[in-house]
């Protein structure tokens, strides 16, 4: 037997839909209002979608809903750095220098560290530690600092030297008579003149090559500093390197990656497709002055022809000749060809002359900086160029 209910109340409210990602317990600065703060956020495709308290953010969780607790942490957006050279910064950690360590507790943290944005099974290299005072990290220790990548530390003078477990086993040093110690006690890890080159030989020789595992260090250090995006001025084509490491779903930073202002053409030809996802992308030329005019006319070359081909150009200036070549280019192309968002960069943009300087407001031409290389230098002119309302990018 049916039975109907009718009910004279107020309808119930609408409640939120459920979002893909929901983040509690954090402490987010919202930029609605200067200096406002909220608990929570709540995301839904690649839009934060609310911001507020715990308790209203929570009526966004859903079945699926990814929920994290930022455990009461500041929650901040994610950095973008203007002018990095990814493989170079993936490829620092290729081989770790220990000569001022003073002490095993000091050189295990820093190996550690090193494994934090290694992948697994990357070789840890380097080492010349200088152990006059104090001994070294023993295999145990080395170990539990790097259970997943195989390690060979030089001592001052190559002669001797430290390694883990996984590298005594992948050179086969199963004999401890092999690695200078005697049979009956446990190795401890130190390793002489014949087992240091048993261990160095199973090393890949594309060590500092293996651009895969650099990228892969690269993206997990850039995470590591909030760093979610960067524009790769490597001019090397990365491209299928990073959509390798996407496919695989190890890459944490968005990266727009350029190639030398001679490939245009090539550039051109290959652009990714749209459809490729928006981790990497394409688009950017590097070029560079050094200052010298009878450059000039080839470089307005191919700058108008890249730029009619809808590609982004950003040129290495340095000093004031270089950036007046720069910015007569730029706008002699921007004159030439279709007016377009089309976002010219002088890297570095360092030492420009003073009367230069208003070019970058007026002509829409960013300034792409890097305080740290310059710092304490005359020749940056941040503050200049923000109150002439040039666009400025800093990396």
């Amino acid at each position: 037997m049916a039975m109907l209910l009718l009910c004279s109340c107020k309808p119930a409210e609408a409640q939120p839909l459920p979002a893909d990602l929901v983040v509690i317990n954090g402490t987010i600065h919202t930029m609605k209002t200067r200096g406002s703060v909220a608990q929570a956020f709540a995301v839904s495709g690649n839009r934060i979608t609310a911001t507020g308290t715990n308790k209203l953010i929570k009526t966004f969780i859903g079945p699926s809903t990814k929920v994290i607790d930022a455990a009461g942490r500041l929650v901040l957006p994610g950095f973008n750095d203007s002018h990095v050279h990814f493989m170079a910064i993936g490829n620092t950690f290729s081989s770790i220098d220990l000569r001022d360590v003073k002490s095993a507790a000091e050189m295990t943290a820093r190996i550690a560290r090193y494994a934090r944005f290694l992948p697994k099974g990357r070789w840890i290299l380097g080492g010349h530690f200088d152990a006059k005072d104090w001994d070294p990290p023993d295999r145990k220790s080395l170990d539990a600092a790097t259970p997943d990548n195989p390690v060979l530390l030089y001592r001052a003078g190559a002669q001797e030297a430290v390694a883990n477990t996984l590298a005594l086993n992948l050179a086969k040093l199963n004999n401890y008579v092999d690695i200078d110690e005697v049979a009956a006690t446990e190795p401890n890890g130190i390793v002489h003149i014949a087992a240091v080159r048993r261990i160095a030989s199973v090393v890949p020789s594309d060590h500092t090559s293996n651009w895969i595992e650099i990228a892969e260090t690269a993206t997990n250090y850039a995470a590591s500093l909030g760093v979610t995006s960067v524009q790769d001025m490597h001019s090397d084509d990365s491209r299928e390197i990073y959509r390798g490491l996407e496919r695989k779903g190890k890459l944490k930073t968005r990266v727009y990656d350029c190639l030398p202002l001679r490939d245009w053409r090539k550039l051109k030809a290959s652009r990714l497709p749209a459809s490729s996802g928006d981790m990497v992308t394409d688009g950017c030329l590097k070029g560079f002055s050094d200052g010298d005019d009878e450059s000039k006319p080839a470089l307005l070359r191919d700058v108008t022809a890249a730029d009619d081909a809808g590609l982004q150009i950003m040129i290495h200036a340095i000093g004031p000749s270089a950036n007046r070549i720069v910015l007569d280019v730029f706008e002699r192309a921007a004159k030439t060809n279709k007016p377009r968002d089309r976002r010219f960069r002088v890297e570095h943009a360092h030492n420009v002359a003073d009367l230069d300087l208003p070019r970058f407001g007026r002509s829409k031409i960013v300034a792409s900086m890097q305080p740290y290389l310059f710092e304490g230098s005359h020749g940056s002119r941040y503050g200049t160029l923000l109150k002439q309302r040039a666009p400025v990018a800093f990396g």
